[in-house]
């Protein structure tokens, strides 16, 4: 877009990870020799970490150009897999015909293909980008894969690369086994202003720029928006380029730079200029919490506590209260039952037995003897406390002739006794009497006391 008006093959900041643009200061040269020398000594583990943007991708690029011929490589971009998906993707990277179903079947052509790597003089490397999303169990499994050794040689090489917190991984208990294996370290740093400088030259020389594009004070600016990661750097030069590209100039200043970083930056963390016109309330202190529905609003654990509590009082006072206050209590509870809801109506004729028998039970009880003989005594008196029906009373037969009864003085009253009248008890006749006879007598009897 812009190569035409400043004079360039190709574009001098693309984010891709392209190995002819890659710039070998003193930090990566020694990360590269010393990289190369653990893959071709056969040291087993290596490591190399970095923040994001420092260039671990394009330097490992770098390596396997470098060793091509040398080793046979196999990387693996992303490690979060399962196991066997893991052991699949390395087959298949390292040209194995084979079909993974279970770990025999590529623990055993895997170890035949080592051998025969090691009777060619070949190494072996296995890199594994993006090291920090490994898991443990995953870990495990590349650990034990080192143990395909010959007594005299390490027939694989594992390269994790990762970021800066895979080392914090590597230091957790379950990992020790694993971090004390591997031989050879190496951690990427930033580069300085003076670098940022030469990294800017080295690109825009490699693109065919026949003149210095950024000025100096431009180049201090790009280094102090990126702080040396070179992701961010090739993202603020690409930008500059193609906004000077729209204002036809051909030297970028720093001018140009502040604009440009004033369209990428992230200004999350600052407040915004109040006037006048443009006051804002402050934001409240309180975090946000959704609303939460209650179950029972009503049923809180101070609630709770104070009807245990009533509860309780109550109860003491009801089982502490002497029985003479129970009953007058309970009597006048009786009462003004009575008063507010009187029984109006009288028992059915189905009830009134039950009623008779209730008064026949309680004189019984009232005629017991008050003065018990001692043998009385020792027999507790029991009492049925069900209603107990009256017995049937005796069949009455009549007379077949009866006189008129004379009128007497009223006798004293005596205390009744069981003894049945003469006329009650008499022994029947030999045949039974005539009921017209009584009826008779009845209706004689009637009229003589109507004309009395």
């Amino acid at each position: 877009m812009y190569e035409s008006f400043f004079g360039l093959n190709k574009k001098p900041f693309q984010i891709t990870t392209d190995p002819s643009f890659l710039w070998m200061g003193k930090k990566h040269r020694e990360a590269l020799s010393t990289l190369k020398y653990g893959v071709m000594d056969n040291k087993g583990f290596l490591l190399l970490t970095g923040d994001v943007g420092t260039g671990k991708t394009t330097l490992i690029n770098r390596l396997v150009e470098d060793i091509h011929g040398k080793a046979y490589t196999a990387k693996i971009p992303d490690p979060g897999l399962s196991k066997y998906d893991f052991y699949r993707m390395v087959s298949r990277y390292f040209g194995l015909p084979i079909e993974v179903r279970t770990k025999n079947d590529f623990l055993e052509p895997f170890s035949r293909f080592l051998n025969d790597a090691h009777e060619e003089r070949k190494s072996v490397l296995l890199l594994i980008d993006e090291a920090q999303r490994l898991k443990h169990d995953l870990m495990e499994e590349i650990r034990l894969l080192s143990n395909l050794e010959r007594q005299d040689a390490k027939l694989l090489n594992i390269f994790f690369v990762g970021q800066n917190e895979f080392n914090s991984i590597l230091l957790q208990p379950e990992n020790r086994a694993l971090m004390r294996r591997i031989t050879i370290t190496y951690n990427i740093d930033p580069l300085d202003q003076a670098e940022t400088c030469e990294y800017i030259r080295h690109r825009l020389k490699t693109a065919g720029a026949g003149y210095e594009i950024f000025s100096s004070a431009a180049m201090e600016e790009v280094f102090e928006f990126s702080r040396g990661f070179p992701r961010q750097i090739n993202i603020i030069c690409d930008l500059a380029m193609f906004f000077s590209s729209q204002v036809a100039k051909r030297t970028i200043s720093r001018k140009i730079v502040n604009q440009c970083r004033e369209r990428i930056s992230f200004t999350v963390d600052e407040s915004p200029t109040e006037t006048e016109n443009n006051i804002r309330a402050p934001a409240p202190k309180t975090r946000y919490r959704p609303i939460q529905k209650e179950r029972w609003p009503w049923f809180t654990a101070a609630r709770v506590f104070t009807v245990a509590v009533v509860l309780l009082v109550l109860g003491g006072g009801v089982y502490f209260t002497p029985d003479p206050v129970k009953d007058r209590a309970r009597q006048w509870i009786r009462e003004t039952y009575r008063t507010y809801f009187p029984i109006t109506d009288r028992p059915s004729g189905s009830e009134q037995p039950v009623a008779d028998a209730y008064q026949t039970a309680n004189s019984d009880m009232a005629t017991v003897d008050r003065h018990p003989s001692p043998e009385t005594e020792k027999t507790p008196l029991t009492v049925d406390p069900r209603l107990r029906m009256p017995s049937r009373p005796p069949d009455l037969k009549f007379p077949e002739t009866i006189d008129r009864p004379t009128r007497k003085a009223p006798a004293a009253k005596t205390a009744p006794t069981s003894v049945p009248p003469a006329a009650a008890v008499a022994t029947p006749p030999s045949e039974p009497p005539d009921p017209a006879d009584a009826i008779d007598w009845l209706l004689k009897k009637r009229r003589q006391e109507l004309s009395q």
